[in-house]
C-alpha cells in the first residue's frame, strides 16, 4: 500500500518515527530550558514541530534515515555506559573522601561552636546556630555512613547543646 507515492513502511520507518522522536527530543530540551519565558506549550510544541520536520525531512532526502535506527542504537548504548561508569566514578570517590569530609566538618563544628560561646550579638548568634544545625545534620549522616557513634564524642554534645 502506498501513500504519498511512498510504500507504508518506509513512510512509518522513514519518517514518521523520526519525526516523532526528534519532535519529542527537541520539545522536552525547549520546555526544560524555559528559552521562550513563561510561554504555554503551544511555542514549544510549533517550534519543536517545526525544527523536526525540517531535520527529517532533509534527512530523508539525504537518505540518511536509513541508518538512523542503528545510529540510535549505538548512540543509546553508548550513552548507557557513560553515565554507569560515571555514576560508579563518582561514588567512588564519594565513598573514598567520606573520613576527610568527617574531619573537616569537625572542625568547623569545633570552630563555630567556639565562635557562638565569645559572641554577644543575638542576631549573629541566631546565624551561627543555624549553620552548626546545618553541619551537625550533615555530619550526622557521614558518621552513620562510616558506622561511627558520635553521640557520645564531647564536641558533638557540645555542639548539640548549642542547638
Amino acid at each position: 500500500m502506498e501513500v504519498f507515492g511512498l510504500p507504508l513502511n518506509e513512510l512509518v520507518f522513514s519518517i514518521f518515527l523520526p519525526l516523532l522522536l526528534f519532535y519529542l527530543i527537541l520539545f522536552i530540551f525547549l520546555k526544560k530550558s524555559n528559552i521562550f519565558g513563561n510561554v504555554g506549550n503551544l511555542y514549544y510544541s510549533l517550534t519543536a514541530l517545526t525544527l523536526s520536520l525540517i531535520s527529517v525531512l532533509s534527512l530523508y532526502s539525504l537518505g540518511l534515515t536509513k541508518i538512523l535506527p542503528y545510529l540510535a542504537a549505538s548512540l543509546t548504548v553508548v550513552s548507557f555506559v557513560a553515565v554507569y561508569i560515571f555514576g560508579v566514578f563518582r561514588y567512588s570517590v564519594n565513598v573514598a573522601t567520606r573520613e576527610e569530609r568527617f574531619d573537616k566538618l569537625r572542625e568547623e563544628i569545633e570552630s563555630l561552636t567556639k565562635e557562638y560561646e565569645k559572641e554577644k550579638d543575638e542576631k549573629k548568634k541566631v546565624d551561627i546556630k543555624k549553620k552548626i544545625k546545618e553541619k551537625l545534620s550533615e555530619i550526622e549522616n557521614i558518621a552513620k555512613q562510616l558506622g561511627r557513634k558520635i553521640e557520645e564524642e564531647e564536641w558533638y554534645k557540645n555542639a548539640k547543646s548549642k542547638v
